[in-house]
């Protein structure tokens, strides 16, 4: 395959996970704001810009218009939704021979319907609902990709690409919930705060199917981290990760596919013997922080090794 073409699949998936995960917790986000007080919604939007944006934002906390726009329709933001389909839709456009035209007529349609979106028409009625639109457009789009494309070395590079951004996102996600300190802390996240972390990450379900209706941080740290059958764990967008990897570029020289494998076993072996009583104890702001390193490691060394390597490393 053409590094190029890898690349292109690569940023792609990325894109489109980035803007799944900005969909779905303004969606969630949205929807909770009638079951807050005024200071709890505060704080509540505090987390959700600093996990989708990775900073501050100049607003009061409890704009919620202004945040709404700034996270979804700011084309400035790079990582606003529009701006996330916009170079998804980008990188598609450059391969599509690539991509089945089931898959490029989804999410070009996608964009063209987001792309003229003023926040002016969703506020006055019922906001949530765009994201979840967009939101079942986007499972619409991974089920098509899944069942129209072929499973060969493009398909595991459209996998390295959501998963190494879905295993980034959802550290970033529950650093910021698990930061502030157990339930009950001044400035920590309530119950409520905690049911909405689930909904997050679409795991509410899930996890009161495994645990029952006990909402405690504990359990929810467990099953987000450490459940390897959930799609929305850290744990298993890792083990997708090494997957994907043994099957890349295999005709690629030993020394470096190993150097791109010996980083993700090591991944990997992180979050299999991560202990959750320890974490739990005040070190898990360093795990998801050493998972987010990790994988951006991961990023540099699949790009050296497979995409942006110079001619004189292949003579």
């Amino acid at each position: 395959m053409l590094s190029r073409v890898a690349d292109s699949l690569y940023w792609m998936s990325r894109y489109i996970e980035r803007a799944e995960h900005t969909s779905r917790v303004m969606a969630v986000k949205l929807e909770s704001m009638v079951e807050q007080t005024p200071e709890d919604a505060s704080a509540s939007w505090s987390r959700v810009v600093e996990a989708l944006r990775g900073e501050k934002f100049e607003h009061q906390p409890q704009d919620a218009f202004a945040i709404t726009k700034k996270v979804a329709f700011d084309r400035a933001s790079e990582s606003s939704l529009i701006t996330s389909l916009t170079l998804a839709r980008d990188n598609a456009r450059q391969v599509r021979e690539a991509l089945s035209n089931e898959v490029w007529e989804l999410l070009n349609r996608l964009y063209l319907r987001l792309s003229p979106v003023t926040m002016d028409s969703i506020w006055v009625h019922s906001p949530a609902r765009l994201f979840r639109e967009a939101l079942e457009e986007m499972h619409a789009l991974e089920g098509v990709t899944y069942s129209t494309l072929s499973h060969g070395e493009g398909w595991y590079f459209l996998e390295l690409g959501k998963h190494i951004e879905r295993a980034q996102l959802l550290g970033r996600l529950l650093d910021v919930h698990f930061r502030g300190g157990r339930d009950g802390v001044q400035g920590g996240p309530k119950y409520f705060d905690w049911l909405v972390l689930l909904k997050f990450c679409s795991a509410f379900e899930p996890y009161t199917k495994l645990y029952t209706a006990s909402i405690r941080p504990q359990k929810i740290a467990e099953f987000l981290l450490f459940d390897p059958e959930f799609p929305h764990s850290i744990c298993f967008s890792v083990d997708r990760v090494t997957d994907a990897l043994a099957r890349v570029a295999p005709g690629a020289p030993p020394a470096r596919r190993a150097a791109v494998e010996r980083l993700a076993g090591r991944l990997k072996a992180s979050v299999d013997f991560g202990q959750i009583d320890e974490l739990m104890s005040g070190g898990i702001a360093a795990f998801l922080a050493d998972i987010t390193r990790q994988c951006e490691k991961i990023h540099e060394t699949l790009y050296a090794s497979y995409i942006t390597y110079g001619a004189e490393t292949v003579l």
